[in-house]
């Protein structure tokens, strides 16, 4: 399997105006990371800063955030660190808050649950699992 990229609809968690961004899926990496340039220009400010453990074995000061964020048909708001990184990484927490996996045999991100489960209709006895 290669790199997987992935297009995610990306915006500050108060609404303002989303950008689409390409994300490499980086299934190592608890993490999602930011540009600090790509945070500059969706308007994602820190809301705090921290110091964080790279793959690399160095240990950097980073910003930390909260990011709109929509792959596929999910969404949601999600941490994410800004740092100089050279192009923005989807990391594992929001592949797995969002019910997605990438499929290491395609090469795709896919689902992993269903989304949602719907309420019985009354008198119905039953609930609908949906994706």
């Amino acid at each position: 399997m290669g790199y997987v990229r992935v297009e995610v609809l990306i915006a500050p968690p108060d609404g303002g105006e989303p950008k689409r961004v390409m994300m490499l899926a980086d299934t190592g990496s608890f993490h999602t990371a930011l540009p600090v340039k790509l945070a500059e220009e969706i308007g994602i400010k820190p809301l705090a800063h921290t110091r964080m453990l790279v793959a690399d074995g160095r240990t950097v000061e980073v910003g930390v955030s909260l990011a709109y964020l929509k792959i596929l048909d999910r969404e949601g708001v999600f941490q994410v660190v800004i740092l100089d990184v050279p192009e923005p990484l989807l990391g594992v927490s929001t592949l797995e808050g969002l019910g997605l996996k990438v499929d290491p045999v395609t090469g795709k991100v896919e689902h992993s649950r269903p989304s949602k489960v719907e309420t019985p209709k009354s008198g119905s006895g039953t609930s609908k699992i949906t994706t």
